[in-house]
C-alpha cells in the first residue's frame, strides 16, 4: 500500500512545528508536481492510492499531513483554523522549494486549497473534493461537536464510541489494508485533537472570486457534509471561467475511498490536467 512512498518530517521555523509528509515520483521540468491535502482526522493515506497512480505516470507527488494528523506534531495549544493549516502548507512547500504545483484537496484540505489559491501563485490548478463555499453553520459540523440522541458529540466525550469511529471511516475500498489503516489512524487520534480540528475550523472563508487558477470540482451526490445547494453556492462564488464541475451519482463525502471511485477520481483529475495542458 505504501511501498513506493518515502516519508519525511520537516520543521517549520515560523510556526515552530514539525510536519510530516510522504512523497513519490521524481521531480522533473516536464510535469508539474501535485500536492494532495487530506481531510479532517485523515492522513497521507487518504490520497495514497490516487497519488500512487500519478507517481507511476511520472509525476512528483507530495502528501502533507496537517498539524494534529498522521505523524505531524499534535500541539494541544494553538489554533487549528483553515488559515493556520494554509500557512503551514505554504511554509512546507517553500521549504521544499516547490514554487508551482497542482493542488488537490478533500474536505478540510479543500478549504486549505481554496485559501492557498486565493492569494498565492503556487497553485497551477485546484481540485476540490467534498467541498463547499463555507463551513459556518454547517449542520454536520455542529452535530459532530454537540451531538444528538444518537451521538453525544466530540465536545462531550473523553473516548469516541467505537460505532462512531467505524462509521466515520467506513468505505467500500477494495484494499482491506487501506480500510484498516484509515480506521486505526482515526482511532488513535486524541479526542483533544478532534476538538481542535473541528472546533477551530470555522474562520473567515477564502476569497473565492480571487481564485484565477483552473478549478476542478468533484461532488458526490450523497455527500453527507455538502449537498447540491452547497455546490451551487461554491460554483457561483468561484465565478471562474476555467471551472470543470463533475457529479458522481451516489458518491459520498469520502468519494475517493469507495469501490470504483478511487480509479474514477484519479481519471477525472488526469483528464482535467490534460484539458488545461499539463
Amino acid at each position: 500500500m505504501t511501498e513506493q512512498f518515502t516519508f519525511h518530517r520537516i520543521h517549520l521555523p515560523s510556526a515552530d512545528i514539525t510536519l510530516s509528509y510522504a512523497q513519490a515520483g521524481t521531480a522533473t521540468d516536464d510535469l508539474t508536481p501535485i500536492v494532495f491535502i487530506h481531510g479532517a482526522t485523515d492522513s497521507y493515506l487518504s490520497f495514497s492510492q490516487i497519488a500512487s497512480a500519478f507517481a507511476a505516470r511520472g509525476r512528483h507527488v507530495i502528501l502533507p499531513e496537517l498539524r494534529g494528523h498522521g505523524s505531524s506534531d499534535k500541539p494541544t495549544e494553538g489554533e487549528y483554523t483553515v488559515a493556520r493549516h494554509t500557512k503551514d502548507v505554504e511554509e512546507l512547500l517553500s521549504e521544499l522549494g516547490i514554487r508551482r504545483a497542482h493542488i488537490v484537496g478533500h474536505s478540510l484540505g479543500s478549504f486549505v486549497a481554496q485559501h492557498l489559491a486565493d492569494h498565492s501563485a503556487v497553485p497551477a490548478s485546484v481540485t476540490l473534493l467534498g467541498s463547499g463555499s463555507a463551513l459556518q453553520g454547517n449542520p454536520t459540523l455542529q452535530w459532530l461537536l454537540e451531538g444528538d440522541e444518537t451521538f453525544p458529540g466530540i465536545n462531550h466525550v473523553e473516548v469516541l464510541p467505537e460505532t462512531f469511529l467505524r462509521d466515520w471511516t467506513a468505505s467500500t475500498n477494495e484494499d482491506p489494508a487501506f480500510v484498516q489503516a484509515t480506521y486505526e489512524h482515526a482511532r488513535t487520534l486524541p479526542v483533544a485533537i478532534w476538538r481542535h480540528v473541528f472546533g477551530d475550523i470555522e474562520n473567515n472563508p477564502a476569497d473565492l472570486s480571487a481564485i484565477h487558477a483552473p478549478v476542478l470540482l468533484i461532488h458526490g451526490t450523497e455527500d453527507e457534509f455538502f449537498d447540491k445547494d452547497d455546490e451551487l453556492r461554491l460554483i457561483d462564488a468561484l465565478g471562474t471561467q476555467e471551472l470543470v464541475y463533475l457529479e458522481h451519482v451516489g458518491g459520498k463525502h469520502n468519494i475517493h475511498w469507495d469501490h470504483g471511485e478511487t480509479q474514477r477520481v484519479s481519471a477525472d483529475i488526469q483528464r482535467f490536467l490534460a484539458f488545461i495542458g499539463d
